[in-house]
Formats: structure tokens, sequence, C-alpha cells
């Protein structure tokens, strides 16, 4: 079968991840945040939410913070909110609410991340199980989460951020896509850490063409997205895949055309790293530029 999409992790993050694995879907809360089960309606399922504040959220009891959607919690989200906290108190990032997007455990993750980050349904020669529920996973984030998230907690509502990597990634720009479409979506940054362009052929950079076409969404927004350049080394053993030059050089006049509609677009090829080392030097560069491109 046609390599795709990196769905087995290194054991070492395996390993990472097994505390916050074994919390299942258990209320849990600190100081610090929460963590708690959400069903949701649009995808018939129940996730595991996590939510990290910023050190000073108690001490500020009227200040609004942005929000930041990271997906994968289940393996990224602790080390994440670790770093922004760290990073925060040194002046590094601003304060930010970090809200985790995972699932009951890692197993269930490693699953059904398939089901929720593609769209369309995978082709046959993927022999994906689950696939093709981005639509429905983005109206659990856009009209159930989104909304709790800002009842529950003092957020700024024209700072959200979504951020994920590999498969997570490509749900980011999916999620882009459908701001280009001028369909209701709630966030004014993207970002994307190696995200999986090549599903089903390249589907998305065809439908990033056919947004052109349509009159979008006027609100401003910010795209980033990266690669390790040592990820090139996939297309070499794999004619159907671009090398990441071709890729982000049609990314980027893709996206170029929608400047008028207010899309700040960056990219970076981190030369030294693969496609499982860009998850937090995107995610930390990417806050760092697009918190400050919403600043202007």
């Amino acid at each position: 079968m046609k390599k795709i999409l990196l769905l087995i992790v290194l054991p070492v993050m395996t390993m990472a991840c097994g505390e916050r694995a074994s919390r299942g879907q258990a209320q849990h809360k600190t100081d610090q945040g929460n963590t708690f089960p959400m069903y949701s309606e649009a995808v018939g399922d129940t996730f595991t939410v996590s939510v990290n504040l910023p050190n000073n959220y108690k001490k500020e009891d009227s200040a609004k913070y942005p929000v930041i959607y990271l997906l994968d919690a289940n393996l990224y989200f602790d080390i994440v909110a670790t770093t922004l906290n760290k990073y925060s108190d040194l002046g590094l990032t601003p304060s930010v609410i970090l809200v985790g997007v995972g699932y009951k455990d890692f197993s269930a993750m490693d699953s059904l991340r398939t089901r929720d980050d593609t769209y369309p349904t995978a082709i046959p020669e993927y022999e994906m199980e689950l696939s093709g529920g981005a639509d429905k996973f983005l109206s659990f984030i856009d009209n159930e989460l989104v909304p709790k998230i800002d009842k529950d907690y003092r957020t700024d509502t024209s700072k959200r951020v979504l951020m994920g990597h590999s498969l997570g990634g490509y749900f980011t720009t999916y999620a882009f896509l459908q701001h280009l479409s001028g369909k209701d979506n709630r966030f004014n940054s993207y970002i994307a850490a190696s995200p999986s362009i090549h599903y089903n052929n390249y589907w998305m950079l065809d439908q990033l063409k056919a947004a052109s076409d349509v009159e979008g969404n006027a609100k401003k927004v910010n795209l980033y997205i990266t690669y390790g350049g040592l990820e090139d080394e996939e297309s070499e053993s794999d004619s159907s895949i671009m090398k990441l030059a071709d890729l982000t050089n049609q990314l980027s006049n893709l996206v170029s055309i929608k400047q008028s509609r207010s899309v700040n677009y960056k990219t970076d090829i981190f030369s030294n790293l693969d496609h499982m080392d860009t998850q937090l030097p995107t995610f930390i560069k990417g806050l760092q530029w697009a918190l400050n491109e919403e600043d202007k």
C-alpha cells in the first residue's frame, strides 16, 4: 500500500502520552485548567477536551485571551501547554488559552483521527477503514466546542487559532479552505505542520484553485504551513509525491490569489527536520507570527 499518512507514531511518543491517555474521559480539574469529555452531535462520538489557562489567568480577572485549538491532544497537549506557559512567562509568546481536542485514549486517537481529519473519503488504494469526516469534525469544533469555550472562559473572540500536524495539518488546511469558500468558520489563523496535502492525489490543491473563483470570506486570516527538509526523501522513492519546493510554490501561488481577501500567508521549510520533528517549532513560530499579525 502506498505510504500516505504516517499514522504510526514513534514508540517513545506513545510512552510520553501514557499519563494523559490513562485519564480516559474522567473530569479532571486543576488550577491551571480542565479536562472533560464532550459528546458531539455532529460527529456522533465523544471527544476528550483539555484546557490549559495562562499563569496569570486568575490574577487578571478581567483580561481576555487568544484561544489556540490544538488537534491530536493526546500526543501534543501536555508539551505544548508547558512550553507556552514558560514562553509566556519569558515574554516570548502572548498569554493564551490552549484547548486540546483529543480522544478517550491514545489508541482511540490513532484509529479515529483518519475519520475526523480527512475529506473526502479516501481512495481505495489507501485501505482506510475510516475516512472523510472532516466536515462533521469541523462542525463540532465550530458550532459545539468553540461556543462552550467562549461561554466558560474569558476568551478574545477576535483571536482564535487552529493548529495541527500531519493529518491534523491537513484538517487545518481543510478548515482554511472552508473559509476561502465563504463558509462559516470561526478561526483567524491556521497553523499546519507537515500537512498531508498529498491525500487523495493532491485533492486539496485542486480545491484551493477552485476556491479562487468563489466570492469568499472577507475576514482577515493568517495561514502558516511548514515542512521538514528531510521529508523530500519520500519523493525520491515515490514519484507521485511532489518535491517540497514544487508543493510550497504551488501553495504560495494559489494562496496569493487570495491576497485581496486579506490572507496573510507564510511558509517555512526546516532543512534538517523530518516529518515527525516539525510540530513544536511550527506551533511556536506559527503562534508568534500569527498573533503578531492579528495585532496589526
